[in-house]
């Protein structure tokens, strides 16, 4: 089976494609899973897991106070702003799996980086090899070297926040039916994937400032609950 491993929906607050729409996409795409990892949220994930006429792991994108840390496999949520360490306890404490999204992107703020990544490597399940989003190929190839190093399962994702990203990248594996065999399978599984234009991560960008814009206007337009004198 081929699964893309990093998937977003409206439930991240810079991706606006519906839970429909994904699926729509999915069919559409060359994959037969997916990974749903919004920002913060799981509500999507939970949702699609559910509902959706194809396998989908339950994930969760956590922006942990040392950049991001993902985990697969979840049933709860995890809240953002705990140190790196509380996040995968967090993940491993409901037997999910540890998976660094883009690790070394030189474009994305959030990642964890070098530095921070060098400190967790004997905790992490799963290293991002290849996210179609990255401007540099340098940093997904240092990323593959890494995971190659630490004998750590390498896998791959679109970062879809577009429902025309969708399976752009990801890895044909075997089939898994939980944790354990699909690290398994992803230790045996090959990397696909092609990079997807920058103008999606800039759109992507401005799709968060609008989203911030909006959550201020909404604060604003409430009625003061404060006393008239």
């Amino acid at each position: 089976m081929k699964i893309d491993l990093h998937v977003h929906t409206c439930c991240s607050e810079d991706c606006w494609v519906s839970w429909e729409a994904v699926t729509a996409a999915v069919l559409k795409s060359p994959v037969d899973a997916i990974a749903v990892m919004d920002h913060n949220e799981i509500e999507g994930a939970l949702r699609l897991a559910k509902e959706a006429p194809f396998p989908v792991i339950v994930g969760e994108e956590v922006a942990s106070e040392q950049g991001e840390i993902a985990g697969l496999f979840l049933k709860e949520w995890i809240p953002p702003g705990l140190s790196i360490q509380e996040t995968m306890s967090c993940i491993k404490g409901q037997g999910g799996l540890v998976y660094v999204p883009h690790p070394l992107a030189r474009d994305v703020p959030s990642a964890v980086g070098l530095r921070n990544l060098e400190t967790i490597l004997d905790q992490v399940d799963i290293l991002e090899g290849f996210n179609a989003r990255i401007l540099w190929s340098a940093d997904n190839i240092v990323a593959q070297e890494i995971a190659r190093q630490y004998s750590i399962p390498i896998a791959a994702g679109s970062d879809a926040h577009f429902a025309r990203e969708i399976g752009r990248a990801g890895v044909e594996l075997d089939d898994f039916v939980d944790p354990e065999s699909f690290l398994s399978s992803l230790r045996t599984g090959r990397i696909f994937g092609r990079r997807t234009p920058y103008l999606y991560s800039f759109v992507t960008c401005g799709l968060w400032y609008v989203d911030k814009a909006r959550q201020t206007l909404a604060r604003l337009a409430r009625p003061s609950s404060s006393p008239h004198h």
